[in-house]
């Protein structure tokens, strides 16, 4: 999969973000696909979502806002370090 990288930032992840089927079904036994501690790059594609790629270095999109700020669930998970 190739992304356009538009912009980038440093993420801290604040809690672990688990694979889930949907909204409300997680995997079992559970995936961790973001690890609580660390730290990741998150960039922003040609359509101005931000895309960060997870522990097993797949791409998932984290944000479909402008700016992470304005992302509840975003800022609920991850605050930005650059």
């Amino acid at each position: 999969m190739k992304i356009e990288v538009t912009g980038m930032e440093l993420i801290y992840c604040k809690e672990d973000v688990l694979k889930k089927l949907n909204d409300y079904v997680e995997v079992y036994p559970p995936v961790v696909l973001f690890k609580k501690g660390n730290t990741y790059a998150i960039s922003q594609d040609a359509n101005g979502q931000w895309i960060a790629f997870d522990e097993e270095n797949h791409p998932h999109l984290l944000s479909a806002f402008s700016t992470l700020e304005e992302d509840f669930w975003f800022n609920a998970h991850f605050e930005v370090r650059s």
